[in-house]
């Protein structure tokens, strides 16, 4: 699995090595000539939020919308390029930047994810189902709450037999014979696998979680500062929903796969389940990552860097989350 700061985990594509068996139902394979202007990328403008094709004008860069590529370059709708770009801005969602001759998001293809994880997100899910499973053949509720433990779990050789025991009685119950066993055994793989992605982001909102910490250090180091304090107090009040909404969506998460019996019967169900929730997930996070950085580098002082990174910080929460209230006058 990679880094966090790999370019994959945070959602952005390279152009594919060799094309040779490339085409337009896999990737962004275009026709029309200005697709082929050098450096030219596709990505969400941040001021208006719509798709947008970038091209190098010099000392610029020229932000042009699908609706003036459309009409300025004779692109019809259903004609290839004009598919394309319809594919293009729900790729968007998923990456943030597609270039011409990218890959199309695995999301749009299989419904696999296109960005990669650590390994250890992986032995983590793993750890999380060999529990379920022990709790299962034990019938006892085994919680293990920390990650690293969870981790290791994994190659505990008590864990290891009572995971087989288990597997055993799986397979039995779904009307297998033993020497089936191995089917229930990559169900079971397959599911810590599509669960890893979900640990993955787990960790990627953490990253937020510590920045409303330093939220809290940076307003006692403006002690005194009255501006600074009441900034503060509207961003941690602007931060509030969305971060709810993320524990929300794990909490869900966590308690539609806490039974592998109840994963197992309803298989297909669950991974589509667990890949929308991964899909809002990874989403909703994309668009804090130039913070996210930002702050998980930045010592806490009361110095001119640190009152930057809060006006920036108040703009994007601002930009994104301030929601405007309507109020009714009584009688």
């Amino acid at each position: 699995m990679t880094s966090s700061t790999d370019p994959k985990a945070t959602g952005e594509q390279t152009s594919p090595e060799g094309t040779a068996d490339a085409s337009p139902s896999t990737h962004f394979i275009f026709t029309s000539k200005v697709f082929q202007l050098p450096g030219g990328h596709f990505s969400i403008a941040q001021d208006s939020g719509d798709a947008v094709f970038n091209v190098n004008l010099g000392d610029v860069w020229g932000k042009i919308p699908f609706r003036t590529l459309r009409e300025s370059f004779d692109i019809d709708d259903k004609s290839q390029d004009g598919r394309l770009l319809s594919i293009v801005e729900k790729g968007l969602k998923y990456v943030k930047e597609i270039r011409p001759g990218d890959s199309i998001p695995r999301e749009l293809l299989d419904g696999s994810a296109s960005w990669r994880v650590e390994d250890r997100h992986l032995q983590i899910a793993r750890g999380r189902i060999s529990l379920q499973l022990v709790s299962w053949i034990t019938g006892k509720d085994e919680a293990v709450p920390d990650r690293f433990k969870l981790e290791q779990l994994v190659d505990d050789p008590n864990i290891k037999s009572k995971a087989q025991e288990a597997f055993s009685r799986l397979a039995k119950q779904f009307g297998l014979p033993e020497e089936r066993k191995q089917e229930v055994v990559d169900k079971v793989e397959n599911l810590a696998r599509e669960l890893s992605y979900i640990e993955a982001l787990r960790d990627r909102f953490q990253l937020i979680q510590k920045m409303m910490g330093k939220l809290v250090q940076a307003k006692r180091a403006f002690k005194g500062d009255n501006q600074v304090q009441s900034d503060v107090a509207r961003m941690q009040a602007l931060a509030k929903p969305p971060v709810a909404n993320f524990e929300d969506i794990f909490n869900q998460v966590d308690g539609q796969t806490a039974e592998v019996m109840a994963m197992l019967r309803t298989y297909d169900a669950q991974v589509s389940f667990i890949r929308r929730m991964r899909d809002e997930l990874h989403t909703n996070l994309m668009i804090w990552d130039e913070l996210i950085t930002a702050w998980d580098s930045q010592d806490v002082d009361k110095d001119s860097e640190t009152e930057a990174l809060l006006k920036k910080t108040y703009q994007f929460l601002a930009k994104h989350f301030l929601i405007s209230k309507v109020w009714q006058r009584g009688g």
